[in-house]
């Protein structure tokens, strides 16, 4: 950001004062948010009524970081800093770091290390693999001691390491081959994302003055459902069709045995242009394009309608520090806003996307609307008894895991885990057993010789029409536990590879505390669960508590109450404002240069740990 020199704030140096003593006392992680617990003592002359700000300030002092707080303990105070967003949604810059502690433009204290602390600073410090080919890149937190001083200052390190693999260990030759095929494709890469941006630019030169022209922008491989689908049906429904000019896009997965390379040009066509048409966008999913194309974002404002709710799996920058994580720059940061059933679980979504939690408003899952309508509930629950008579009369269990497997190519269920001999016997004249299994797997459950207890419902549309007639949803890890807690009904989690899949995927929160059901790591504990009843069924009003904050059948219209005819409330206007103008003032305005040691003239050796190591952008590091 350009600073107006005019506009600089030089932050008033106190230090000497000792009005405020700060030391760091421990350290924790959260995925990639850290907590650091700071000891705060004031002295007499110290004017406790105004609030501390606690910033990140680099070599070059300035501050590129203001942490927030989540407690306040008498003297103790609980920081917190997602590193990969701390406010501009951008990851924190490489640099060396002090904490200092500021009253409005007072710098009053620059943290010390508690001595405890100091000795495992390097048991505290993370290394954060990302972008495919993990291993030979990293992004870097470091704490250290201040070198050269007779205390012990607080010191966050940053870096943003590419390159750093060893290599084939195994190579026998040194000489390069003539041909190197990966150089290859990243310069086909390269030219292709050079040919979208120049498409782009074409198209927005063109349709730069459209007003009120909605883009909905959704995968390829299946049609318009979902949010997307409840607000165009509900902006029709409102006439606003007449209003806005709608435009229906579907964009396509990097898969080449989908279509040939002249359809893959064609579509990426058509997608530049309506992206370059729109200046209201809404996505419910990860877009390539956004990552590879610069958009005119100053005049387009794009809405991610997110396709899940609340599930345990992490996605997106919570990911970070697990093989093909997040490249420091990803499509998703460039959301305007997002949506989300309640403001308590928001942060879980502004981590995953790198957005502020600002952003993200509980305007409800658009797709909730037609789910919770009552005539609708009715009508579906008719159809299903009338198509699958096997159910009435009798208690349903659906079993609706998710798959196994990294993405679509070997997604699969181990069915060899399930004994379907001793879960037929317990059925008895009580259940019948329903299987909804992944759409992206492809072999059934085993179940043919089953048939008057077990059903294959897999192929069945809407996995939310079986929820009226589910009396006992099984599942692991799905978010479909977002829109069955809305039923007021138990559910059981079938988790038999609780510990290797939070390892290897890793979870928004605690999976035994979020999951609103009782988790049961054997098909045995499974099994007797249901006998018992024993489904710790008070876990499933708690979750409802926590994800929704209106339940209703609105939120369609909120969606485009609040985005398209900007009606959005005050008082989240006002919070996205003032986090912006927070990070705007801390960015262009606070100057930390008072803080520069005075060195006698005849000293010319350098202070440790001054240097700017400012990375230039988080474009330049993920390339």
């Amino acid at each position: 950001m350009m600073e107006n020199v005019e506009n600089i704030v030089f932050m008033e140096n106190l230090t000497e004062s000792h009005l405020v003593d700060a030391t760091v006392v421990d350290i924790q992680w959260e995925r990639v948010t850290v907590y650091l617990d700071v000891k705060v003592e004031f002295s007499d002359g110290a004017d406790t009524a105004n609030p501390l700000i606690f910033y990140a300030v680099n070599g070059a002092y300035k501050a590129r970081a203001v942490f927030r707080q989540e407690s306040v303990n008498g003297n103790m105070y609980r920081l917190s800093l997602n590193v990969t967003n701390p406010g501009n949604a951008h990851c924190v810059p490489t640099g060396n770091y002090s904490l200092v502690v500021c009253q409005d433009n007072q710098i009053l204290a620059v943290a010390e290390t508690d001595v405890q602390l100091a000795l495992r600073l390097q048991e505290c410090s993370r290394n954060f693999l990302y972008s495919g080919k993990a291993r030979r890149k990293t992004y870097a937190v470091t704490f250290l001691i201040k070198e050269w001083t007779e205390t012990l200052p607080f010191v966050m390190h940053i870096l943003h390491a590419k390159n750093v693999g060893m290599g084939d260990i195994y190579a026998v030759s040194k000489k390069k081959p003539k041909f190197q095929k990966g150089k290859f494709k990243a310069k086909k890469r390269k030219y292709a994302f050079g040919l979208l941006q120049k498409m782009y630019n074409h198209y927005r030169k063109k349709y730069k003055n459209n007003k009120k022209t909605v883009l909905f922008l959704y995968e390829g491989n299946y049609n318009m459902a979902s949010n997307l689908k409840a607000v165009v049906k509900r902006m029709k429904e409102r006439g606003l069709d007449e209003e806005f000019t709608v435009l229906e896009c579907a964009w396509f997965a990097d898969m080449p045995s989908v279509y040939n390379m002249r359809e893959r040009f064609q579509n990426q066509r058509i997608l530049m242009k309506n992206l370059a048409k729109a200046n209201i966008i809404f996505v419910d999913n990860y877009v390539p394009a956004f990552t590879r194309v610069k958009l005119d974002l100053d005049n387009t404002t794009i809405v991610n309608l997110w396709h899940a709710g609340v599930g345990f799996k992490a996605v997106g920058y919570s990911r970070w520090g697990h093989l093909a994580a997040a490249a420091p720059f990803l499509g998703h940061r460039v959301y305007t806003y997002g949506v989300c059933g309640s403001k308590q679980v928001a942060h879980a979504f502004s981590e995953a996307w790198g957005i502020n939690s600002e952003r993200v408003l509980p305007t409800g899952m658009p797709r909730m609307d037609k789910y919770l309508d009552k005539s609708h509930r009715e009508e579906k629950t008719k159809e299903l008894y009338e198509e699958y008579p096997m159910c009435k009369g009798k208690k349903v269990i659906l079993f609706a895991p998710t798959f196994r497997g990294s993405n679509h190519p070997d997604a699969h269920y181990p069915y060899e885990i399930m004994d379907f001999d001793r879960l037929y016997d317990l059925c008895g004249d009580e259940y019948v057993v329903l299987f909804k299994m992944h759409p992206w797997i492809s072999d059934p459950a085993p179940i043919e010789k089953y048939g008057d207890r077990f059903l294959d419902l897999t192929s069945y549309p809407d996995i939310n029409n079986l929820f009226y007639i589910t009396d006992l949803l099984i599942t692991d890890y799905s978010s479909c536990i977002y829109e069955f807690s809305l039923m007021h009904k138990p559910m059981l989690f079938f988790a038999f590879d609780e510990m290797q899949y939070s390892i290897s995927r890793g979870f928004h929160h605690d999976y035994r505390l979020a999951a609103p059901g009782k988790v049961c790591n054997t098909f045995d504990e499974l099994l007797t669960a249901i006998k018992n009843k024993d489904f710790e069924f008070e876990k499933v009003e708690q979750y409802v508590s926590r994800n929704f904050e209106v339940i209703d059948s609105n939120s369609s219209d909120r969606v485009i109450d609040w985005f398209l005819l900007d009606k959005m409330p005050k008082k989240y206007f006002d919070e996205i404002e003032a986090r912006d103008e927070e990070m705007r003032r801390m960015y262009e305005q606070l100057d930390f240069i008072s803080l520069k040691p005075v060195k006698p003239e005849d000293d010319n050796v350098d202070d440790p740990g001054t240097e700017d190591t400012e990375n230039k952008t988080d474009e330049e590091t993920s390339n």
